[in-house]
This record gives structure tokens, sequence and C-alpha cells, in this order.
């Protein structure tokens, strides 16, 4: 598990209880993370959005990493510097994992989505387009308005990823020359995040938007394509009411957990940030629904 205030990586057990993963001093905020099984490793994305106890003004928005942690022993193996290849704020949101343990992570702040080669450990940016920002977003939204945010990589050999503020799924393949599709869905999204791939043909996307009375609340969908991700439809939606800010998705046994991160609220005031100290894990139930197929066009070329 990630932390958003406490700059750590943890161990959450069946019994609820919480263990440090890694002492590496470096982490700030840390947000999309994974395990590599196959490789004996972890992966997550460290940044400064300024609520941590270890943000500073020197840091904030221009931290962009890969960390890379021993899965056995929690001890930082490498470090992957993705800041030096933006011009402003930055800001390593989420990361997906291929085939060949290529890496892919997305940039909440710039329109591009960055590559760690597996074999020759270099960084790069796989595409930068101006379709995943808006051309018109003010200069007073860079840093503090994200966009891109989940990532997943396909097993076909692309990828999928949200835009949180506009409501989007995008496909990236991953060819020479990689292209960028919208995916077309039913109705535009509500602040997706988190992404999970549950199969081929199936997503979990945890969404969080604003609730009642100024509050935050989110909800768990899941999406269905049969046509390769060139569109899909809703199949199931859960709205768990103790949602007030989710972020990530676990799949354990079939079954889908959240993390709810309550971000909001550490966001909303900084300065008591520490005031919010309890957070869960929730597990959600996704039941099927008959097929929405009505289709959003995709913006033009």
């Amino acid at each position: 598990m990630s932390t958003l205030r406490g700059g750590q990586l943890g161990l959450v057990y069946p019994n609820g209880r919480y263990r440090r993963f890694s002492t590496c001093k470096g982490l700030i905020t840390t947000s999309g993370m994974l395990v590599d099984a196959e490789r004996n490793r972890v992966l997550v994305c460290n940044e400064d959005v300024g609520v941590s106890l270890s943000s500073a003004p020197g840091t904030r928005n221009r931290v962009a990493q890969v960390l890379e942690f021993n899965l056995d022993t929690g001890e930082l193996q490498q470090t992957y510097d993705l800041s030096s290849l933006s011009r402003g704020p930055t800001l390593a949101n989420d990361l997906a994992l291929d085939a060949q343990g290529n890496i892919y992570v997305t940039d909440s702040f710039q329109p591009q989505i960055y590559k760690i080669d597996r074999a020759t450990r270099q960084v790069s940016i796989l595409m930068r387009s101006a379709r995943l920002m808006p051309a018109d977003a003010p200069a007073a939204a860079q840093g503090t308005q994200p966009y891109l945010n989940g990532i997943v990589s396909h097993p076909d050999g692309y990828l999928i990823a949200a835009d949180y503020t506009r409501g989007l799924l995008w496909k990236v393949t991953l060819d020479n020359a990689p292209e960028i599709s919208e995916i077309r869905l039913p109705q535009r999204l509500k602040g997706p995040d988190g992404l999970r791939l549950k199969n081929a043909h199936e997503l979990v996307i945890v969404q969080s938007f604003p609730g009642a009375k100024g509050s935050m609340s989110g909800d768990v969908m899941l999406l269905s394509s049969n046509d390769g991700w060139a569109s899909a439809h809703i199949t199931a939606v859960d709205t768990p009411p103790e949602l007030d800010g989710p972020t990530g998705a676990a799949l354990l046994d079939g079954q889908v957990w959240v993390v709810n991160s309550r971000y909001p609220r550490l966001f909303a005031d900084v300065a008591q940030a520490e005031r919010t100290r309890t957070f869960s894990i929730v597990r959600v139930a996704l039941e099927r629904r008959p097929a929405d197929r009505r289709r959003l066009p995709t913006r033009p070329e």
C-alpha cells in the first residue's frame, strides 16, 4: 500500500494489521504501485503534491520518480527519474507493466506517458499528445488539475489510461509509432482514478467525485468490451456508502478491494491534514446489470 501523506510503503494483512514494507528515506508521496512477482520487485511512483510530511517548496510538483524495491527485503534497488523529461509541473501518478517487464507511467500534469525499458533501464517519453490535455487549459490549472491518471497494460499489447478531469479512457498502442484513440463509452466517467483489469474483456474503474453538501463520494464501475477496447459498456456499479475519496483497486481471489484514501480531506486543508488518521480498504460487490450500449462519439483526430 502507498501513502499520500506519510511517504511510506506498507503491507496490509487479511486481519487488517499494517506494517511498513520499506524504510527508504527518499519517499515523499507514493501513489501508483505494482508487485512484479516474476522479477521479485515492487514498483512505486514517488512525487510531491504538497500534502506530505516531507513536502517542500523546492520539490513540490517537481519530483517524478519510479522506485524499484526488492520484493523479499524491501531494499531500494533502482530509482528512475522522470522529472528531467518535463518542463513545468510533473506528477508521476500511476504505472503499468507489460509482459516483457517494461514500465509505463502516466503524468497527471503533462500530456505524456513515459516508458522505462526493462532491458536498457532507459527512461523515455513513449507518447506526448495534445489530445491528452486540453489546449485551452488555463495556465493556473497547471500543477493543480490532474488529467492522466490510472493506467493498465492489456495482454494483447496496448495500454488503457484514464483522464480524471474529463472522464475519458484512452487506448494507446505500443507499436513503433504509438497511436492514441478514445475508447467509446455510453457516458462520461466521473473522476476515474485507479484501473484494474479483471481479465482481457473486463476493467474495474475506481471513481471519486463531489457528493452531497460539498463532500466527496465515489463508486466502483465494471466496464466490458467485446471489440478490443475500441468501445466499452457498463456492466456493474457499486457505491459503498463509506467511500469519500477512493483511489486504487486490487484483486484477491476474484474479489475487488478498494482503498478509500480520503484524499480530498488532505488537500482541502493541509495544515489540518493530520486530523485525518483513519483509512479503510473496502470490499466491493459488483453486481452485473444489463449492458448500456449507448455510445459517445470519439473526438476528431
